[in-house]
């Protein structure tokens, strides 16, 4: 499928060194976009801009607020135009709730849920101000914000990710006279680094995921990219306020 309606569109992706955001980060500039990276490793970042396309990179701790302003200071200094912004930045804090202090469980969410809502409203600023084109915010949550999965114990997490969904049906309420459209993916298990421990390969996934999982397998390299491509794009052009989920049918069980 080609993302035509991505050409050139400057899209934020935070989280953007690592896992997912790596992947994302390339298919964004596959699909003729000007993806700029966001991350607190910069020489992993350097990295990455060096081997994807039209990639720009901005070393950012998206949970200090000065550097989000700056952040966004830069994007529209250096571009001139924001189109999109991919919230997928994230951190888990797994352990049982009675042995989660509430300091761990702030810190989850606040780069989990409030830096994502702070970025979003510094991006819609500039959206609806008409500094860009495609006007479009793409949250990644999680399958473990619309189900529990009792063998990985982490209520920040899991708070953390239901709240962003939450936050996405409301943006996109107040957000689309504005024309900005406001959606969320919300994947099921991929291999990542914050995975690590469930192996590479997604066929052989531990045995509570692939029996909790439609497709009996955990998801595949690349296999998140076009549903949030889509929600960029124009493809999806009336689309607003939707949690797509790409879990291989575990929040349907």
């Amino acid at each position: 499928m080609a993302f035509t309606g991505l050409v050139d569109h400057v899209v934020i992706i935070t989280g953007a060194s690592s896992g997912l955001g790596v992947q994302l980060g390339q298919a964004l500039a596959s699909a003729g976009a000007k993806p700029v990276l966001v991350a607190r490793r910069g020489d992993r970042l350097e990295a990455l801009v060096a081997s994807t396309p039209g990639a720009d990179a901005v070393v950012c701790d998206v949970t200090e607020d000065t550097a989000r302003h700056r952040l966004i200071e830069t994007v529209m200094e250096r571009h001139g135009r924001l189109d999109g912004l991919v919230n997928n930045a994230g951190a888990g804090a797994t352990a049982p709730a009675l042995r989660t202090s509430t300091d761990a469980f702030a810190r989850v969410i606040d780069l989990n849920l409030t830096a994502p809502f702070a970025l979003s409203c510094l991006a819609a600023n500039q959206m609806r101000n008409g500094n860009g084109g495609g006007r479009s915010i793409v949250n990644v949550a999680s399958v473990m914000g619309l189900r529990s999965i009792g063998e990985i114990p982490d209520a920040a997490y899991v708070a953390s990710k239901a709240g962003m969904i939450g936050l996405t049906r409301e943006l996109a309420s107040q957000w689309g006279r504005y024309g900005i459209r406001v959606n969320a993916v919300a994947p099921g298990f991929f291999a990542t680094e914050m995975n690590a421990e469930l192996g590479e390969d997604p066929e052989s996934f531990p045995d509570f995921i692939l029996s909790r999982t439609a497709l009996n397998r955990g998801g595949r390299p690349g296999e998140l990219d076009e549903a949030v491509l889509f929600l960029l794009g124009s493809g999806a052009s009336y689309v607003t306020g939707h949690v797509l989920s790409v879990d291989g049918g575990m929040a349907a069980r």
